[in-house]
């Protein structure tokens, strides 16, 4: 499973970086851990929602753009109450 793959590794990589325990993520992005740790060992992509809010408290924001290189339309995201870093970086994916 690639996306899964892609996600966890992500997701990983971005946590330890900050040297952040997959509990203290998984209870500030309000995901349940073992589903942070399949996520996170490529067993499963996880919802979008859940993606977007373990990527909002690691400090990204998730933008998807067209083919053309044009923002995705989405509605806008309510920011979470309790984010580790108060700016948001952008992480953007092109969509083939």
């Amino acid at each position: 499973m690639a996306g899964a793959n892609f996600w966890g590794e992500l997701i990983r990589s971005l946590r330890t970086e900050q040297g952040i325990s997959q509990r203290v993520l998984a209870e500030g992005a309000h995901v349940n851990r073992s589903t942070l740790r399949r996520i996170e060992a490529g067993k499963t992509a996880g919802e979008i929602d859940t993606i977007e809010r373990v990527l909002g408290f690691l400090g990204f924001e998730l933008e998807a753009l067209d083919k053309e290189g044009q923002r995705a339309h989405r509605p806008p995201r309510e920011p979470e109450k309790k984010e580790l870093t108060p700016k948001l970086r952008l992480l953007t994916l092109r969509l083939a």
